[in-house]
């Protein structure tokens, strides 16, 4: 696909902005991300976790970078969205569990499915621009 199809996909450039942001502030700073997540850090396997998470989103983050690399870059589109709607789930259960506090479910559920929003959106966009031919949403018809 050409390049100008992925400058057509501006929530991409909000996911990978969100990727790198989380994954500097948890590599960089992994105490003042567990103390905005309200996890208790010290005797915990927190600071290791919140690193480990850090990687993550840097790796995923680099794909979104070279996505024009990737033969079907729908599919590591849709990868982020499913990754990130695994750890909304996560996050949730571990608040109805009771193994973290309301503020640290609730805090880690925005911020999870803010990537899920945007890389929903990304993939839509991107699939869109890719295939120009597909009928426009209702959305584009105002």
């Amino acid at each position: 696909m050409p390049k100008s199809a992925l400058s057509l996909v501006p929530s991409r450039k909000a996911l990978t902005t969100g990727r790198f942001v989380v994954a500097a502030s948890h590599l960089l700073a992994p105490r003042m991300a567990t103390r905005f997540f309200n996890l208790a850090a010290d005797g915990t396997p927190a600071i290791p976790y919140a690193r480990m998470f850090a990687i993550r989103n840097a790796a995923l983050g680099l794909g979104l970078l070279r996505l024009d690399s990737f033969t079907r870059p729908q599919q590591f589109l849709a990868l982020n969205v499913v990754m990130d709607s695994v750890d909304t789930a996560a996050f949730l259960a571990a608040g109805l569990r009771r193994d973290v506090s309301p503020t640290s479910s609730a805090r880690s559920i925005a911020v999870a499915l803010s990537a899920v929003v945007a890389g929903t959106a990304a993939l839509v966009e991107y699939t869109r621009a890719a295939n120009p031919t597909l009928p426009p949403s209702h959305d584009d018809q105002r």
